[in-house]
């Protein structure tokens, strides 16, 4: 009995220092890029192109992202948990493994997320500019961020309750390729 409970707290706090972490990482995306030139104060939106306006991702809910068969193949317990950050409307799931996250950014491109602390790697993902976040708030904590446009981005953020970064890793690419799935094609 007290191993289920370990198991539920360390998990519930790792979420708690994941939202804690990506609440800071959306409110400093939101005051700017810290590059010169202009930025966007807190609470005014961003400026959209027009390729983004008709691009989609403001029409989409972040706890409907996946459906049946992908709730099944990620593991996914219940429906999902709203979450609300700053430039970002996000969704939680807990696994049995860990627990997953997206956020929806549709004026935050993925230039103008923070990702201090952990370790970042730039690369491709299903043909968009993306970035990999290991580590941000220890082990077994990774993100897939990935460009859905010029002035937006998702992101998808892991855990794994053995503190296995390289599972997690696994879990964010696999959430990733089925929400880049949803996404509309221009």
């Amino acid at each position: 009995m007290r191993s289920g409970f370990v198991r539920v707290r360390k998990r519930a706090s790792r979420f708690a220092a994941l939202a804690a972490f990506m609440t800071l990482l959306a409110s400093a995306a939101a005051c700017g890029t810290g590059q010169s030139g202009t930025s966007t104060p807190t609470g005014a939106p961003a400026p959209t192109s027009s390729a983004d306006a008709g691009s989609g991702l403001a029409e989409l809910d972040a706890c409907q992202v996946f459906d049946a068969e992908a709730t099944s193949q990620l593991g996914l317990e219940g429906t999902g948990e709203v979450k609300d950050f700053a430039g970002g409307r996000g969704c939680d799931w807990d696994t049995a493994e860990g627990g997953i996250r997206v956020v929806l950014y549709d004026s935050t491109s993925l230039e103008q997320q923070n990702l201090s602390g952990g370790q970042v790697e730039s690369t491709t993902f299903a043909g968009h500019e993306a970035k990999i976040h290991r580590e941000a708030l220890g082990a077994g904590d990774c993100s897939l961020l990935f460009a859905a446009g010029d002035s937006s981005s998702v992101s998808l953020d892991a855990t794994s309750n053995d503190m296995n970064t390289d599972a997690a890793c696994q879990l964010a690419q696999r959430a990733g390729e089925l929400v880049e799935a949803k996404l509309p094609k221009n």
